[in-house]
């Protein structure tokens, strides 16, 4: 049943695996639990990652502190706190720690399956470790295939992804839609960005979301900080800064800000579309409020295009 996918996890949870995994990375969401569109994972540390190509996935960093560098097709773009870029499957980039402080980033891959690999390489432990001390990359390649995770040895380049696709994007700067949205809304990934699987905003709640339910899509939520009202199905949550919740489609809900100033969250839809949706309502503004507050009955004509529903007065 769709109840029994709702996720709620506390800062510096992780979803259980078939192996632990390294301290300096958990699962926010696998791709069991998304049925197979993304992994969200959440990683802190001092990991440099040499120059490597993922054959069938992407990958979206967003980053909540530190500096990271990641290098692409010459160039290395410095990310710091709030900046979030795509990396498209199929190019080469490399990434490394710029700041003396660890990276603390959610590190996103669509479709998912990146947990799984993480695994694999956490079992393998020292088996992995090379004769001079360093990785064995031979045997971390071998490792990967399955994934289409391959690391550039012996000065390789084979890409066969588009490099078009790649974007970075600064500190409340965010993908140009169809029309011009409040800062509140901010499209760090499109679904246009994604084949479809999913979108990622980051968000301010401010006002309260009314009951609903999305028919299609998951919602998954990382709280950035202050306090979210999560109120799922009978049941009322508190999602506070590090906290992570996925409220699977099918099931009522809805959302309220629980701090001042409003909490800030990371929000991602899947499939994606949510961000077409917010489009809508701020041309619709004010025609979907009645006295400050959003209107269930003024919002179901235009929810109704992206299969949501929301609970209207008896």
């Amino acid at each position: 049943m769709s109840r029994d996918r709702f996720i709620m996890l506390s800062a510096g949870e992780s979803r259980a695996g078939r192996v632990p995994l390294p301290a300096w990375t958990t699962v926010k969401a696998g791709m069991t639990d998304t049925e197979g569109r993304f992994t969200l994972m959440e990683n802190r540390g001092h990991n440099d990652i040499p120059a490597h190509v993922h054959d069938t996935f992407d990958e979206v960093v967003y980053v909540i502190d530190g500096e990271l560098g990641i290098d692409f097709d010459g160039r290395t773009h410095r990310l710091t706190a709030g900046m979030c870029a795509l990396l498209p499957r199929g190019v080469t980039h490399a990434m490394r720690t710029l700041s003396e402080a660890p990276v603390h980033a959610l590190q996103l891959s669509s479709p998912g399956g990146w947990e799984r690999y993480v695994e694999d390489v956490a079992e393998a432990g020292q088996t992995l470790v090379a004769e001079d001390g360093g990785r064995d990359w031979v045997k971390i390649n071998k490792l990967g295939a399955p994934y289409g995770m391959r690391y550039h040895l012996h000065g390789e380049t084979e890409e066969n992804g588009d490099k078009e696709r790649f974007h970075v994007l600064r500190r409340g700067e965010a993908r140009l839609g169809r029309i011009q949205v409040p800062p509140a809304f901010s499209a760090k990934v499109r679904t246009t960005d994604t084949e479809g699987r999913l979108s990622l905003l980051e968000m301010v709640v401010a006002q309260a979301i009314p009951r609903h339910v999305h028919h299609k899509a998951d919602e998954s939520i990382y709280v950035l900080d202050g306090e979210l009202v999560v109120e799922y199905d009978d049941e009322r949550h508190t999602a506070t800064k590090g906290q992570f919740v996925l409220l699977p489609h099918g099931v009522p809900h809805a959302l309220r800000p629980g701090s001042t100033p409003p909490p800030r969250v990371i929000q991602i839809s899947s499939p994606g579309g949510w961000e077409c949706f917010v489009e809508d309502l701020i041309e619709a503004r004010p025609h979907i409020t009645t006295g400050g507050n959003l209107d269930p009955v003024k919002l179901n004509p235009i929810a109704a295009k992206y299969d949501i529903t929301y609970a209207e007065p008896a």
